[in-house]
């Protein structure tokens, strides 16, 4: 690695937040899998477990509409579900019990207070117009969610990030907040598209700067289409999936993905029969519970749903070596176009998710060497070019292998981040 460069536009970065970020991405677990037996039943615990493998910031999901009514009044307990009902044994991040009751406002006020005793910073988004809304139970709700006009969104998720900004003000608690995204991923979520969704997406940011000065506010984009980029946004924040393509033209393309793949006959394809399991779920039992998720995920689930872990990973390992050196230079052309483009801005750069794509979540594979070996290669990457912040791999919370498994190096390469290398 070449000598670690100063964090790009420090100078423009309110002095109470720390130098680096290093970053765990909670996402929506917290909120869905808090029943008991789950990894976020015990809130406090899972802040500690954080802090001791060197993350001093969380990303998650503030579910704001499970927070507010579409007027502003507090909601109250919301029942929360599954993401697909009877499955999900393999699935990262979605693989939730379902039957929690929460008062939503009230745990996200409790996360606050226990970041600030124990100095972690939060960044608050959401993910309810891409696939968190699908936890909520009661189908009025979702409705209501996905009833408020496509162009009225970003303007619409201002205004309940208002109401929980004013809220943590007011317990004195903003100064616990590292930064705010409207969303995550608009261009990849239910949302305009193109010249007016950022438009409106810079409409939402000015509202936001102007009634909370002291918060910073990001866009939060994976496609590295800087037209679409808000101009007002105060933190450069693209996702690095370095391994998009060798899943989507290999991975996936050559399973569920794979032009001649029948789900009726899955089996017809030599490398789906050597990947699956013996007793499958069929196609359409499964695909009844998961008709509400986004068609994008459907086949995908219902392969990792099917697989045999170990045949997968040693498949994997297999066609890594043909790839390795593509997804490489990938990350490397990523990180250093993202980073022209946010000197060009004059703003602080982060990467707040990526790595390689979305793996099954008791495969093994990228918690071994190779599959680390990438995520170290990303850091250094982040160092190269003077990134403020950094998370080590999308899947690197309480409910991930590597969480249990791998503390030490998730210390390791937190601690080398934050220490310039």
């Amino acid at each position: 690695m070449r000598d670690a460069t100063p964090v790009f536009a420090a100078d423009r970065l309110p002095e109470h937040l720390p130098e680096r970020l290093t970053i765990s991405c909670w996402i929506w677990g917290w909120i869905v899998a808090a029943t008991p037996g789950e990894p976020y039943h015990d809130l406090e615990r899972a802040v500690l477990e954080t802090r001791d493998r060197g993350f001093n910031a969380v990303r998650v999901e503030v579910g704001l509409n499970w927070a507010f009514t579409p007027e502003g009044k507090r909601r109250g307990p919301v029942e929360l579900g599954p993401w697909i009902a009877g499955h999900g044994w393999n699935f990262s991040s979605v693989n939730a019990l379902g039957g929690g009751r929460h008062d939503v406002l009230d745990r996200v006020l409790r996360l606050l207070e226990l970041a600030a005793r124990h100095g972690l910073r939060v960044i608050l988004t959401s993910w309810e117009y891409q696939d968190s809304t699908w936890f909520v139970a009661d189908p009025a709700l979702r409705s209501e969610v996905y009833g408020i006009p496509l162009e009225q969104r970003f303007l619409h998720l201002a205004r309940h990030h208002d109401r929980l900004l004013s809220l943590i003000e007011g317990e004195g608690l903003d100064q616990t907040v590292a930064f705010v995204e409207v969303h995550n991923e608009p261009e990849h979520s239910d949302f305009p598209k193109g010249e007016t969704s950022r438009q409106r997406h810079e409409e939402a940011i000015a509202f936001l700067r102007a009634r909370h000065p002291r918060i910073l506010f990001s866009g939060d984009f994976s496609s590295h289409d800087w037209s679409i980029v808000p101009n007002n946004a105060q933190v450069f924040d693209q996702h690095v999936y370095a391994g998009g393509e060798w899943y989507f033209q290999d991975l996936y393309g050559s399973t569920v993905l794979h032009p001649e793949f029948d789900p009726q006959q899955p089996r017809r394809l030599p490398v789906m029969d050597q990947l699956m399991r013996q007793d499958l779920v069929p196609w359409d039992e499964f695909m009844k519970p998961a008709q509400n998720v986004r068609p994008f995920w459907r086949p995908i689930m219902w392969l990792f749903e099917n697989l045999d872990n170990q045949a997968w990973d040693a498949w994997v390992a297999e066609r890594f070596a043909v790839w390795r050196e593509r997804i490489e230079r990938a990350a490397a052309e990523m990180f250093a176009a993202d980073a022209a483009e946010a000197r060009q801005r004059s703003l602080p750069l982060v990467m707040d998710e990526g790595g390689l794509f979305y793996p099954p979540r008791l495969s093994r594979f990228e918690v071994t060497g190779e599959g680390l070996s990438l995520l170290d290669r990303c850091a250094d990457l982040a160092l190269e070019h003077g990134y403020w912040g950094f998370m080590p791999g999308t899947y690197c919370a309480a409910d991930h292998l590597v969480w249990h498994e791998n503390p030490e190096w998730l210390r390791q390469i937190n601690g080398r981040f934050l220490q310039g290398g």
